[in-house]
C-alpha cells in the first residue's frame, strides 16, 4: 500500500530584521532621508530639541532685586489736598460784556484841543484908527497860517456807453461754371446768401473761438457738396459749419443751379448797444 506524497514547501528567505518589519512609511522616509543626506541633520535637530531646554533650566539667571523707590523728604511735609466744592451760578451778562463796550477808535486822534488861558488873542484895531470906546474888543478868529482855497464846481460825469461783440464774416459767392465771383464783407447775422433772389443759406454766427462760421441751409437746397460739416447728415443738410478758406457747393431751386459759398475771414466786431439797437 502506497502512501500519498505531500508537496514540499519552499523555505522562506530569512528576514534581515529578525522577524520585525517596519512600516512602509518609515522605510520610505528613511530611504529618502538617506538619499538626500538628511539623517545626520535630523538627529542633531532632535538632540537639540531635548538638550536646549535642559541646559536653560539647569542655569537660571539671577533675578536682580528691585531698587527701592526714592522718598522725597518734602513729601512728608505736604498735607493731603482737599477738593473744595464751589457752586458756580449764572453770571450777569452785563458784567461779562463790560469789556466789550462800544468805543470810538478815532476819538483820541481827532479831538479838538481847547486854547489855553495864557495864550492871548490879538485885538482887532478899530475901523477909524482911534481908541476903542466902551466895551470889550472882539478877538480875531482868523489864523494867519491857514488859507482857504476856492472850491471848484464838479461837473457830472456822463455814463459810459457799453459795447458788445457781434459776429461778422467775409465770403465769396458765385454761380458754379461762371468766372464771376462776388466778394461780400462784414456779413451780419441774419443775412441770406448768395442773395435775396437765391436765399440758399442764412448766416447764423460764429463760434466763440472764431474758428467756424455757421449757416442755416434752405429747404430748397437739394444737395450740398464740398468742404464743411453738415448736420444732421450730408444727405439732409440743415446746418452747415465752414472754417476759414473752406468752400461749399449748394444746389438750389427747381432748376438745380449750383452756387458756391466760400468763407474768407471769420471775426468779431465791437459795436455799441445804441448802434446795435438802431441796426435791429
Amino acid at each position: 500500500m502506497k502512501l500519498p506524497q505531500l508537496g514540499k514547501r519552499s523555505p522562506k528567505p530569512p528576514s534581515s530584521s529578525g522577524g520585525i518589519k517596519p512600516p512602509a512609511f518609515v522605510s520610505d522616509l528613511t530611504k529618502d532621508m538617506r538619499d538626500r543626506r538628511l539623517i545626520i541633520p535630523a538627529v542633531a535637530l532632535l538632540i537639540a530639541i531635548f538638550a536646549v531646554p535642559m541646559l536653560l533650566a539647569s542655569d537660571p539667571e539671577p533675578v536682580l532685586p528691585a531698587a527701592p523707590a526714592a522718598v522725597d523728604p518734602d513729601a512728608a511735609a505736604l498735607e493731603p489736598g482737599v477738593l473744595a466744592v464751589q457752586e458756580v451760578g449764572v453770571r450777569d451778562f452785563r458784567k461779562r460784556l463790560d469789556s466789550l463796550a462800544r468805543k470810538n477808535p478815532f476819538g483820541d486822534r481827532f479831538a479838538t484841543e481847547e486854547p489855553k488861558p495864557d495864550e492871548g488873542t490879538e485885538l482887532a484895531p478899530p475901523a477909524d484908527g482911534g481908541a476903542s470906546t466902551g466895551g470889550t474888543a472882539t478877538p480875531s478868529t482868523t489864523d494867519p497860517g491857514s488859507s482857504t482855497s476856492p472850491t471848484t464846481p464838479t461837473t457830472p460825469t456822463e455814463p459810459q456807453e457799453s459795447f458788445v461783440l457781434v459776429p461778422r464774416v467775409n465770403v465769396e459767392v458765385g454761380i458754379v461754371g461762371r468766372d464771376q465771383v462776388d466778394v461780400i464783407e462784414n456779413v451780419k447775422s441774419g443775412t441770406v446768401l448768395p442773395g435775396k433772389k437765391a436765399p440758399a443759406a442764412l448766416f447764423l454766427g460764429n463760434t466763440d473761438d472764431s474758428e467756424f462760421a455757421e449757416f442755416l441751409i434752405s429747404r430748397d437746397v437739394t444737395q450740398v457738396r464740398g468742404d464743411g460739416n453738415c448736420r444732421p447728415g450730408q444727405n439732409k443738410c440743415e446746418f452747415l459749419r465752414l472754417a476759414d478758406s473752406e468752400k461749399a457747393l449748394l444746389r438750389y431751386g427747381e432748376d438745380g443751379k449750383r452756387y458756391s459759398l466760400r468763407v474768407t475771414n471769420i471775426f468779431f466786431v465791437r459795436v455799441s448797444e445804441s448802434e446795435l439797437n438802431e441796426q435791429e
